[in-house]
């Protein structure tokens, strides 16, 4: 059973002065589903995905959640950016507890043991490698129980090892919550190895969208799996024409 909810991006645009990062941007993902989103630098991913959290206003166009216009932060979703953004001044557990009610130190607690840092809960994050800060930051998202979970390329700056390790545990933790998902990823491999669906910005536009119809847990080495990444990457690497 999924406790994802719906998201509807229609029409968006966002500029800055007289730079369209948007241009027109539609996007549907249905409740629980996983959703990638690929696409050169400066394509209006990372845009897009704040005005999915409600971190932005678009100029133009509307974004519902659960049906419902977006017109502040998203209550229901939580945010994983690239840097992790731990607090410094807080340990390991206060971290993950920030913002939560009731017993917070339990479900911070209780997060952590689920991204296998159990006995990380009193260090400070300024000891911890990089993939041990993502998986925090991944455990204080979670903690909040989000209908949606937005990624921010939060793999990026881990090593080749250490971003499998990490693209395996958020599968498990998807699989087990079934929160609407919505991964910025350079890594077209990466998006194939997750998403359901593998959709490509371009000039602020849906540029291209495709289904991942591979069975769970994906192997690279199998052959709808290199087709199918091939294919999405000629199309990244396609120059796009200016909205």
């Amino acid at each position: 059973m999924t406790r994802g909810v719906a998201v509807e991006a229609t029409g968006i645009r966002r500029a800055f002065g007289p730079k369209v990062v948007l241009a027109g941007l539609s996007f549907v993902a249905a409740p629980g589903e996983f959703v990638a989103v690929v696409g050169r630098s400066g394509s209006g991913k990372s845009t897009f995905l704040r005005l999915l959290a409600g971190l932005d206003r678009p100029s133009a166009g509307e974004v519902r959640i659960a049906g419902t216009p977006l017109l502040g932060v998203c209550p229901v979703a939580r945010v994983v950016f690239q840097d992790g953004r731990l607090l410094p001044w807080l340990r390991v557990g206060p971290n993950v507890a920030l913002g939560l009610s009731g017993d917070a130190r339990g479900r911070a607690n209780e997060m952590l043991a689920r991204v296998g840092l159990a006995d990380r809960t009193n260090d400070w994050p300024a000891v911890l490698s990089g993939g041990q800060r993502q998986r925090v930051a991944l455990a204080r998202a979670l903690a909040g129980e989000p209908r949606l979970l937005l990624l921010d390329e939060p793999l990026g700056s881990l090593d080749a090892l250490t971003r499998i390790e990490m693209q395996r545990l958020i599968e498990d933790l998807w699989l087990a919550g079934r929160f609407t998902t919505v991964l910025i990823t350079h890594d077209v491999d990466e998006a194939v190895t997750l998403a359901d669906r593998v959709i490509l910005t371009a000039a602020g536009r849906v540029a291209g969208e495709w289904p991942v119809a591979i069975s769970r847990p994906r192997r690279r080495d199998h052959p709808d799996f290199g087709r199918l990444a091939r294919t999405i990457l000629d199309a990244v690497m396609t120059p796009a024409p200016p909205p």
